[in-house]
């Protein structure tokens, strides 16, 4: 599932599982695809489809036991990550890929001010060293729009409200200068008026410093403002990967269908639309399709055969894995 242009990260294959004395957790099951230089893909899924795990991995940052990745290449610019020695792929964290984690309020360290812990990123992955480094730290609390940079270099993270942490996040992550940045829900913690302000923010980095995102979400508002691509997950697995027009317009797998025909009902004042049943047991999946037990349009072969990709129109742009994808518009 490749786009025609040459790919910055490309992930092709991946398989991450956990292995548990009640067995094998398939949480992340032949994940592929693209990301291109200067778009925002947005890896969409509710809780436990293995959006973060995706990440994880991408990072080898799955720890074993019980963790491990079982499958997969992941190729950023050129360079085969999986294949890389150890020494060498701590030197793709941050330069390479920097990661921006769902949670500020428990990420920064308590005991160093938020100064000390942007300058120890610039430092491991710019080279620089005392003043130098000192100065493009404050620089960097500039470039997210902390006021008084000089003076908050010294504040330790319980003086900082969330919005302000999440901001040291996005500084400590893009002071490494990486080629791709992981945003794992960075706003989730965060109320309307500072999520707002946070999406803002990365957008007017992303034109300022031409960054490449992959953007984890469950939040569909987030995705129409910030993304340019998106891939949905289910079950460890991804069932569609489409533009961010055609979400909102023709999705054709009955799963995203089923999530965006609820927006739409909603926003129309009507009836919600509900997608009966549960998210499989990702230690009991089902045969088939995993999403099968839940599909109103499903049959024999959906119970017994997993899909296989399907380039929808062509043209390389719209995948979905499904049998029988519907290629309607939304109402």
């Amino acid at each position: 599932m490749e786009d025609s242009k040459q790919p910055i990260l490309s992930v092709k294959n991946l398989g991450t599982s956990f292995f548990l004395r009640e067995g094998e957790v398939k949480a992340v099951d032949g994940v592929s695809f693209s990301l291109n230089k200067g778009e925002v893909l947005a890896l969409v899924g509710e809780s436990g489809s293995g959006k973060t795990v995706t990440a994880l991995s991408i990072l080898r940052l799955i720890a074993w036991p019980p963790g491990k990745i079982v499958s997969g290449d992941v190729n950023l610019d050129g360079v085969d990550v999986f294949k890389l020695p150890m020494k060498e792929m701590r030197n793709i964290r941050g330069k390479g890929i920097a990661m921006i984690l769902q949670e500020p309020m428990s990420s920064l360290n308590p005991s160093q001010t938020i100064g000390r812990q942007i300058q120890e990123a610039v430092e491991i992955n710019q080279g620089l060293t005392g003043e130098a480094a000192k100065k493009a730290a404050i620089d960097m609390l500039g470039v997210v729009r902390i006021p008084s940079p000089e003076k908050r270099y010294y504040n330790y993270p319980h003086e900082l409200s969330g919005g302000m942490k999440q901001r040291i996040m996005i500084a400590i992550a893009l002071a490494c200068r990486p080629k791709v940045l992981i945003a794992d829900e960075p706003t989730c913690s965060l109320d309307v008026t500072i999520q707002a302000q946070i999406l803002k923010l990365m957008q007017a980095l992303r034109k300022e410093i031409d960054t490449t995102i992959l953007f984890i979400t469950s939040d569909l508002g987030i995705v129409a403002e910030m993304a340019d691509r998106v891939a949905m997950m289910y079950a460890g697995q991804l069932i569609e990967i489409l533009d961010v027009f055609t979400l909102f317009e023709s999705p054709a797998h009955p799963y995203t269908k089923g999530i965006m025909g609820s927006i739409m009902a909603m926003k129309e004042g009507g009836r919600l639309n509900i997608i009966e049943g549960d998210p499989p047991n990702l230690l009991h999946l089902p045969s088939g399709c995993h999403f099968h037990p839940r599909c109103e349009f499903c049959q024999d072969i959906c119970k017994t055969q997993e899909p296989a990709y399907t380039d929808l129109d062509g043209d390389g742009k719209h995948w979905v894995r499904c049998h029988f994808p519907i290629k309607s518009k939304l109402k």
